[in-house]
């Protein structure tokens, strides 16, 4: 379908200044009645240009023959909303008039909204007003009343939509459900604050701000994700079970339960942050991945990334919230202890090679490698990466979001890449032969290649390079440096105190590991950190560079992990073992949460 603007240009109805003033106006409402209001262009030529754009017909009946019953399917709030009206029911067939017929969400919303079959109309302002006057006893129900026209006395005024949201809500129904107080309970214990309609913010990103005359559901939204932003949550759960909606968060890596709501709003919240993240709200069936950035009250934009995923009572659905791992200024502030952190910082001094950063998935993996980045960043040198997706956004750094879908994957991105006078590049992860290929052939023609992949700690890491099909030479000679690392709980600084290894550890434990704890503390929980006695993380990391003869000997011909790791040890590579026990001993974390690296090991 050709844009309204385009056909207005090439039909001689509007110059290209004109219509450049009318797409800047901040007006609500779509392009033709921005265009109707300045006197740009005439209603009936208008309306015929539409029917040619659409292929709709045009009605032309009288708004006052239209059956005023048709507002029990249409509401005044969705009517205004989408500048539509119903305007007649043949059975299940209902006929829709629209003053933007390019927006052909609308007619599936509205398909799914009503349970009817669409069909499509084109109308006139004036004729779609004097239908609304017909069908809601209101004269305008644009956003704002743009045209400056007010209902008549006593006309109950409909709520103005949430400004710049994309998409469109098909389940009004089902958000309506949630009461007042249900909402307000929500929205109250996550700390949030109802802003004054004037005082939203209003940028080029969808608004999440909520205000008193706000549906219930949209409110409740709201104070779920601004609960789990005040709670420090990386991921937030929305869940349907049989009995309740269960919303969790995951904080300093622990799920914890927040609300349950009402399991008849499962379809109404799922909907609602499907349009934010502009997913199919329609397709139920499978599962599908989004991402939004939020405007929040307080905390400026927000990255989420949304995945939902079909199962027995409904959609699930996994935010993840991006970038809140928080950046350091230098490698030192990493948290490195004795000789790593020099090691790591010759490693990235290299004119060239490869460093890899090894762990699972909410390692902190992402965080490392962007805080070296970022103290490599200067003005004269040229650095690249690609990630899946983008989590931090830095200046001077070109950053490119891979697309599996499209064929655009992490080999073309590197091959690409390699046109771009690179300085330094970065590739999300190395997960097949192809790009561990490439990455390996630049980091032996004088680039700094960064990267990860997914293997246990760090003698394995060598070991899986080899196994994807590497020559042993070539990782010996490309690979600089490997680090492991895992994120585990810090005791709460506001209740810390120092206690014995509970027995039930010191059960598990082989004495030669209980020997080597000097001091143990713990957290007997506060409010600072919600009675868990934890709050926040701290990194454990084995650090191994490949950079003597013996290593790189074992490495070339082909040794196991085990025996990688033999030479490592005899250099004074600590394991994550080591660094976590460490950590214990310092009254950082405590034991129990150190056993879950201790056990793997």
């Amino acid at each position: 379908m050709a844009k309204l603007g385009e056909m207005l240009l090439k039909e001689g109805l509007l110059t290209p200044e004109q219509l450049e003033t009318a797409l800047k106006s901040r007006e609500p409402g779509p392009l033709g009645h921005k265009l109707l209001q300045r006197g740009l262009i005439d209603e009936a030529q208008l309306v015929e240009v539409l029917c040619r754009q659409s292929g709709y017909p045009k009605f032309e009946r009288d708004p006052q023959s239209v059956d005023a019953a048709l507002a029990k399917i249409v509401t005044a709030e969705v009517a205004g909303k989408y500048s539509c009206a119903p305007v007649i029911l043949t059975g299940n067939l209902l006929s829709i008039a629209l003053l933007d017929p390019e927006n052909d969400k609308v007619v599936n919303a509205l398909g799914q909204l009503t349970g009817k079959t669409i069909k499509a109309m084109v109308i006139g302002e004036s004729a779609l007003k004097l239908v609304w006057q017909r069908l809601y006893n209101k004269v305008d129900l644009f956003a704002g009343a743009a045209s400056g026209e007010t209902a008549p006395k006593g006309a109950e005024q409909a709520p103005a939509p949430i400004a710049d949201e994309p998409g469109i809500e098909i389940d009004p129904n089902a958000r309506y459900d949630l009461t007042e107080e249900e909402a307000s309970k929500v929205v109250n214990e996550s700390g949030a604050q109802i802003p004054d309609e004037g005082k939203k913010i209003r940028e080029s990103v969808p608004v999440l701000g909520i205000a008193p005359s706000d549906p219930p559901l949209i409110q409740c939204v709201f104070g779920l994700i601004m609960e789990a932003l005040n709670g420090r949550a990386s991921d937030i759960h929305i869940e349907p079970y049989p009995t309740c909606v269960r919303v969790r968060y995951r904080v300093d890596g622990e799920l914890h339960t927040g609300h349950d709501l009402p399991p008849h709003l499962a379809s109404g919240v799922v909907s609602r942050l499907k349009v934010l993240a502009g997913l199919d709200i329609a397709e139920k069936r499978f599962p599908q991945d989004g991402r939004v950035k939020l405007a929040m009250p307080g905390k400026g934009n927000i990255d989420f990334r949304m995945s939902t995923l079909p199962c027995v009572y409904g959609e699930k659905v996994v935010m993840r919230v991006l970038g809140t791992g928080q950046l350091r200024n230098s490698v030192e502030e990493l948290g490195f202890r004795g000789k790593t952190g020099q090691w790591v910082r010759d490693a990235i001094r290299n004119p060239y090679g490869m460093i890899l950063v090894t762990g699972p998935t909410g390692s902190g993996k992402t965080t490392t490698l962007y805080t070296m980045l970022k103290e490599l960043s200067e003005p004269e040198v040229n650095i690249v990466t690609a990630e899946d997706p983008v989590e931090y956004n830095l200046p001077n750094i070109t950053q490119v979001s891979v697309r599996p879908g499209i064929g655009f994957t992490f080999d073309v991105a590197l091959r690409s890449f390699l046109r771009q006078d690179p300085d330094i590049i970065l590739v999300g992860e190395m997960r097949d032969f192809e790009t561990a290929s490439i990455a390996i052939k630049a980091a032996l023609t004088g680039h700094l290649v960064f990267s990860t992949v997914h293997t246990n700690d760090a003698p394995s890491t060598v070991v899986r390079l080899i196994d994807m099909g590497i020559e042993p030479f070539l990782v010996a000679s490309a690979v600089k440096l490997v680090m492991a690392q895992r994120l585990i709980r810090r005791i709460c600084t506001k209740c810390k105190a120092e206690s014995p290894v509970p027995p039930e550890i010191q059960a598990i434990l082989d004495e030669q590991t209980i020997s080597r704890v000097e001091k143990h503390f713990s957290g007997k929980g506060c409010p600072n950190c919600n009675k868990s006695g934890f709050r926040g993380r701290v990194p454990v990391y084995e650090v191994m560079p490949i950079k003597s003869k013996d290593l790189k000997r074992v490495i070339t011909e082909g040794g196991t992990e085990v025996m990688v790791a033999q030479v490592a040890r005899r250099e004074g590579v600590a394991s994550l073992k080591d660094d976590a026990i460490s950590l214990v001993n310092e009254g950082i974390t405590s034991m129990p949460e150190a056993l879950q690296i201790i056990m793997s090991e």
